[in-house]
């Protein structure tokens, strides 16, 4: 008898676990039907997506709203994780975004992955005073003329070293595809960090001198000597990787904590914390020497940190309180750290992706050099200021499509900080939302009485770009969606709000770094139209596949060249 019992507990113990782990959807919000009956929810579903296509976010969307054709869905997990809500609506997801940030801030899950890698960095922070304090901070370092001063001159420096560089490589595969991932990756960082200390680390620079030893057949290029900058490269690249692995992880927020008790971390801090404490302490030498008439001067600064120093003095200042040291200040290591990772990575997809557009839109490519040696008819490697004062609708219109279609920054995710909705459907106050950035697919139909106040009155303002001629063929490269005519002189304008995309996020929460990218791509395209041709490649090297790490980025990023 007493066997017996103790199997019918067992039994109703087994049952009752089944039934607690089993997924717990939100009321009022479409789901997989299949998926709320079994453990793993729709895990059974994703996973092998994630496998097939490398894209954790396009897997996501696939399962949930395209699955079940609603604009709003959610993503059931076992009960030890509520569900996901997923938003694939780029007029809502604008709103939500750019108009209603009193309802949503940065999502717990995002903050946990980040946060024991730069605890200090506005990236690991919610929507605080603090955190608006530090961006104000570093904010003077992304306005145009700031920028357009300090960090111009060396995109245009390290584009021209990169050019250097790849007329090598042509004379090496002497016209066979060679990978460019990782020369547009040193390129993205020669430039990011100079522009934040002030000291062009070069690593193409380095590139570019043993390949040229190699061709001339001289011994000891192992033994060069690496300039500092191979070194910050590594340690970027290092975390860059450990950031998207932990993403992918079950349990990214454990995996991001235990990655800080790994050796490779501590050596990693120990080297970041030593070349950004340098910088500082050359910045402050800088400061030093300046006259006292000089100090407000903006004028005086060479980069981002002589800026950040100078308004820290003068807060320490006007607050009559004493200034930490600079160089052991954990908040400017871990801003600096957030901005060379993100700038590494995304400028370098967003570059991938660009002559990956070009050898597949031969007519794309030939028309945008016809607009560049219209603007730059004696030259084709035009000075930062010709580069900057050009007005090149189709450079501009090039440049944004390349951003939309390459979906660099493929989704983002958000916490409801009260109870709400979307399109009609009940968000309550908690949820997670991960909303779709990637517009590459015909908008899931939703009815205009649904849409929020803040949408409506946006189409009315900027126009529905997604149901007139801009939002065709969004699975195709067309830069003419970006363009209209201008009616007083006929000819074509750029309009950046042709369809509601968001490839740098927006609002106060969206990308610091978006005005210093936007220049460098647009400068580095401007580099390589003129300088160089993208042929053909062979079936093995083309595709328009994509990996999704911490950035989406092309699964094969070679070239095949012809120096003009």
């Amino acid at each position: 008898m007493l066997s017996y019992i103790l199997a019918a507990l067992v039994a109703a113990l087994v049952v009752g676990v089944w039934r607690w782990l089993r997924p717990k959807p939100y009321a009022g919000i479409p789901y997989n039907r299949e998926s709320a009956g079994r453990i793993l929810g729709d895990v059974p579903l994703l996973a092998p997506l994630i496998a097939q296509t490398n894209e954790f976010s396009g897997s996501i969307t696939a399962t949930t709203t395209r699955r079940l054709g609603s604009p709003v869905a959610q993503l059931l997990f076992p009960n030890i994780r509520k569900p996901l809500i997923v938003v694939e609506d780029a007029r809502e997801i604008e709103d939500v975004i750019l108009r209603r940030t009193k309802e949503f801030d940065k999502a717990p899950t995002t903050v946990d992955i980040v946060l024991p890698l730069f605890p200090h960095g506005t990236v690991s922070q919610y929507t605080t005073p603090e955190l608006k304090a530090q961006k104000r901070l570093w904010s003077d370092g992304m306005t145009t003329s700031f920028l357009q001063r300090a960090a111009a001159p060396n995109i245009r420096t390290a584009t021209l070293d990169l050019l250097e560089l790849w007329s090598l490589k042509g004379s090496v595969y002497q016209g066979r595809p060679f990978e460019v991932l990782e020369d547009f990756q040193s390129t993205a960082l020669d430039t990011i960090w100079a522009a934040v200390v002030g000291e062009p680390p070069g690593i193409v620079r380095f590139e570019v001198t043993k390949l040229q030893h190699r061709i001339a057949g001289k011994t000891g290029v192992e033994e060069l000597e690496a300039p500092r900058g191979m070194f910050i490269r590594d340690a970027v690249a290092y975390v860059a990787h450990a950031i998207a692995t932990n993403s992918n992880s079950p349990i990214p927020a454990w995996a991001s904590k235990l990655e800080t008790w790994l050796p490779r971390f501590r050596r990693f801090r120990a080297t970041m914390s030593r070349e950004v404490g340098q910088a500082v302490a050359n910045s402050v030498d800088r400061y030093k020497r300046l006259g006292q008439g000089m100090l407000d001067n903006d004028e005086c600064d060479t980069c981002m940190m002589d800026l950040v120093l100078r308004r820290q003095i003068a807060q320490a200042e006007k607050d009559q309180q004493p200034m930490l040291d600079p160089t052991k200040d954990q908040r400017l290591q871990d801003e600096m750290l957030t901005m060379l990772v993100g700038g590494y990575d995304s400028t370098a997809d967003a570059l991938s992706w660009f002559v990956r557009f070009m050898e597949t839109y031969p007519s794309v490519q030939t028309e945008l050099r016809s607009a560049l040696r219209s603007a730059f008819p004696d030259t084709k490697q035009p000075s930062v200021q010709s580069m900057l004062a050009a007005d090149i609708p189709y450079l501009d219109a090039v440049c944004e499509e390349c951003l939309r279609l390459g979906g660099i920054v493929k989704a983002t995710m958000r916490q409801a900080l009260v109870d709400t909705e979307i399109l009609g459907f009940p968000i309550p106050k908690g949820a997670e939302l991960f909303l779709n950035y990637h517009i590459n697919l015909p908008p899931i139909p939703v009815s205009e009485s649904q849409r929020s106040r803040g949408s409506r009155a946006a189409v009315e303002k900027m126009g529905d770009g997604l149901n007139e001629r801009a939002g065709q063929n969004l699975d195709v490269f067309e830069p003419r969606r970006w363009l209209v005519k201008d009616e007083k002189t006929g000819n074509d304008k750029f309009n950046p709000f042709a369809i509601p995309a968001l490839p740098f996020g927006g609002g106060p929460r969206g990308c610091f770094g978006r005005k210093l990218a936007v220049l460098e791509l647009r400068m580095v395209v401007q580099l390589l139209i003129l300088n160089v041709e993208f042929l053909e490649l062979p079936a093995e090297c083309k595709g328009h596949g994509a990996v999704e790490k911490i950035f989406r980025g092309p699964d094969k990023s070679f070239v095949r060249i012809k120096v003009l």
